[in-house]
């Protein structure tokens, strides 16, 4: 290989490592979600950070919910309600999968632009308490 080649060969390899875009951190947040001092346990928890991402999570019947890859720092936060089936391995001697009774949340709470509810994620990930007021 000829010293103009070498030379040539790490110049385009550094431009090349500088022209990737950091990988955006992501960590995983579990938590509550409460309306008027009642722990939710149905409906669905949306996150939306400035930069557009959203992440989303099922509120469990025990009333906690796991939302994975949420990028950390602040969010803006949406709650949709509704009954949702508990799973399908929960199903009575009837083979019936039992309703969660759904909270009567106002609509404004479905859109994270309107909820007026932020929950800043922590950088490590971890709890979270929601509080829909």
């Amino acid at each position: 290989m000829t010293l103009r080649t070498a030379t040539l060969l790490a110049a385009t390899l550094v431009l090349a490592a500088g022209c990737g875009k950091p990988a955006k951190k992501m960590v995983n947040v579990t938590g509550t979600v409460s309306y008027r001092g009642q722990q939710l346990n149905t409906g669905v928890i949306k996150f939306l950070a400035p930069n557009g991402d959203f992440a989303t999570a099922a509120i469990r019947p025990d009333g906690t919910f796991l939302m994975t890859e949420v990028v950390p720092g602040e969010q803006k936060v949406a709650y949709v309600g509704g009954p949702m089936n508990v799973g399908s391995s929960d199903k009575d001697a009837g083979g019936n999968a039992p309703q969660a009774k759904a909270a009567t949340v106002p609509a404004k709470f479905g859109d994270p632009q309107t909820s007026g509810v932020t929950v800043t994620v922590p950088e490590s990930g971890g709890a979270v308490t929601i509080e829909l007021k």
